[in-house]
């Protein structure tokens, strides 16, 4: 439950005590926390427990005279909502002239002549540090470190860290074994000259210890460290494995307790020996300081994202299952919709989550979801990351409804998103939908030379929205783990930013959509893998071309297309589609259900 307007004002007005206490003029509040986490663990929300505002992304500076909190375009409308505007100033960013956060701190100080902003440098990257101290121009300004939390000092309800069983999964859905892993890690250490690698990001150690836990809402992910030198790993984590894990991995990896990693990289740091491999992005500012400031450093992006993003045949025979039975509980879920429906049974997004979860649950392996589920009906639809599905708000006649969910199943994570139309669809609904449409048509359908990178493919899916006046505010595509974080890089999908290489094996998402506040929106999203395209013509310069395998395998919306606009070799896309579908998914279903996906994968 969210707390009160009234709770979140006298939190931040002794915050504003704890700052002048800590003689500093602002003090950051990072929706992060010493991993770095998309999705944080409930005791490390210190950003909503100050501002109210529960997006997974987005970022508070807390001022005496008035506090500011940035976020993105997915949640413009979100944030609108939930903070108090009494208190806060909601920066929009990528609206014209909007600022960042740390443009903002460029012109905090230049009104003041100088600045002291303070930070708990263990909930910030060593990227960013570097950005917000690029941003303090004054010699009289500094970013001053605060060890003791000051969000944790007001925070009198803040809940417990988690300390949940780790399990290990076995090498027939992970592919390789732990020693594998390690050897291909320090292979990587010796080229690069590190004698230490330190990774700090749960996604990373979970990969790289073939483990799992249940510390992070929908990650399985638990909370760790994991310290790798050329002889020797060390895993820092709340809660041991199983005996039987730590006996069988014992000449691999030691295990310590969490707390015991401060001491144990104070001692790397005396010695300041060797060269210590830490990633910018991934290692926050509270690793970095606990190092002899004389320690050599190795900053880049650490070996194991590059090696996790590329899935061996077993992980994707994992996906390929997952995505199976994924698909076929969704199927299931939107018949079940249509038939309350068309009974006059009055279905809430709640009630439809509800139904989701049972059709999830009910598949062998259903293991948790991999995300909350987006079920956003009307104009709901409009708020991206929309994710308070109301037992209160009806899916009612001529509305879209927007659901974007997934799982974790059988060694697999998937994402999907599919937006349906309650009774008939308006003009303008059939317009926008065939133009998302197109647009995800268009970029699945695209062959490209090894060496292309996401920027190059992101105007793709964005084409027919453009050429009509329209876009969306995010990115096209994310990679996704192996029974992991359902977001992961580096591959991506984008108009700016990093730019990787797309590889044979690595997972990404396709969702073009549209968002307009008041009306809904659409969003259409398949995951796929990056598979070779030997029937292409040899390339001039002989690089391989590579193409992009539908793992979802879900019917669009047939009474939502304007089939007059669909191109022949569009056409013959969606269709080649749906005929997989059915063949794939119709031997798993029977009976109404069966008879149900037949008629959503015929062609009118």
């Amino acid at each position: 439950m969210a707390d009160s307007k009234q709770t979140l004002s006298n939190r931040l007005t002794k915050l504003h005590q704890r700052m002048e206490e800590a003689q500093v003029d602002a003090y950051l509040v990072l929706s992060s926390d010493a991993h770095l986490n998309e999705y944080a663990p409930e005791y490390t929300r210190r950003r909503t427990a100050i501002t109210g505002f529960r997006g997974s992304a987005g970022d508070a500076l807390i001022c005496a005279d008035g506090s500011h909190i940035f976020v993105d375009s997915r949640y413009h409308i979100q944030a609108d909502d939930e903070v108090d505007h009494d208190n806060f100033r909601v920066h929009k960013l990528g609206l014209a002239e909007e600022k960042t956060l740390s443009q903002w701190l460029t012109e905090m100080e230049k009104e003041r002549g100088s600045l002291r902003v303070g930070f708990d440098p263990f909930v910030v990257s060593m990227q960013a540090h570097a950005a917000y101290k690029a941003a303090l121009k004054s010699a009289d300004s500094a970013l001053v470190p605060v060890y003791d939390n000051l969000v944790d000092a007001v925070w009198d309800e803040q809940p417990a860290p988690p300390a949940n069983p780790v399990f290990q999964l076995s090498d027939d859905l992970t592919g390789r074994g732990v020693a594998e892993k390690l050897s291909d890690i320090r292979k990587e250490m010796e080229d690069a000259g590190a004698t230490v690698l330190v990774l700090t990001k749960l996604d990373e150690t979970a990969w790289a210890t073939n483990l799992r836990g249940t510390d992070i809402a929908y990650n399985p992910v638990f909370e760790s460290y994991l310290v790798i030198d050329r002889e020797r790993a060390t895993c820092f984590t709340r809660v041991s494995p199983p005996a039987e894990v730590t006996d069988a991995l014992a000449s691999l990896i030691a295990f310590e307790p969490y707390e015991a990693y401060a001491d144990a990289m104070k001692g790397y740091g005396a010695e300041a020996a060797g060269m210590v491999w830490l990633d910018p992005s991934g290692t926050t500012m509270g690793t970095r300081l606990m190092l002899h400031e004389e320690q050599k450093l190795l900053e880049r992006p650490n070996p194991t994202v590059a090696l996790k993003a590329i899935k061996n045949e077993a992980e994707i025979a994992a996906s390929r299952n997952s995505h199976r039975h994924a698909s076929a509980a969704k199927i299931r879920s939107f018949k079940r919709l249509q038939d309350s429906i068309n009974a006059g049974e009055t279905v809430s997004e709640e009630g439809y989550c509800q139904i989701l979860y049972e059709e999830y649950a009910s598949e062998e392996g259903f293991y948790d979801l991999s995300f909350t589920t987006i079920a956003a009906t009307g104009a709901n639809g409009a708020i991206v990351h929309y994710a308070d599905a109301s037992p209160d708000v009806p899916l009612q006649d001529g509305e879209l409804f927007l659901v974007d969910s997934g799982v974790q199943l059988m060694g697999g994570t998937t994402d999907d998103t599919r937006t349906v139309i309650v009774g008939e669809p308006s003009d303008r609904q059939k317009e926008v939908y065939t133009l998302v449409l197109k647009g995800h048509i268009n970029l699945a359908m695209q062959k490209f030379p090894e060496g292309t990178g996401g920027v190059a493919l992101d105007a793709l899916a964005r084409t027919f929205l453009w050429n009509a006046g329209l876009d969306y505010g995010h990115g096209t595509g994310h990679g996704v783990g192996a029974f992991l974080n359902v977001h992961e890089g580096p591959q991506r999908i984008t108009p700016r930013g990093g730019d990787e290489p797309f590889k044979v094996g690595m997972i990404v998402s396709n969702e073009p959509g549209y968002y307009e506040g008041g009306w809904g929106g659409v969003r259409l999203e398949n995951l796929y893998v990056v598979v070779p395209a030997d029937e292409m013509p040899g390339h001039p310069d002989g690089r391989k071309w590579l193409g992009m395998e539908s793992l979802t395998l879900i019917p669009f919306e047939k009474k939502l297309i304007d089939w007059d606009q669909l191109t022949s070799s569009e056409l013959e896309w969606l269709e080649g589609y749906h005929l997989r579908v059915w063949d794939t998914i119709g031997p798993m279903l029977e009976g109404a259900d069966r008879e149900w996906l037949r008629e959503a994968c015929q062609t009118p």
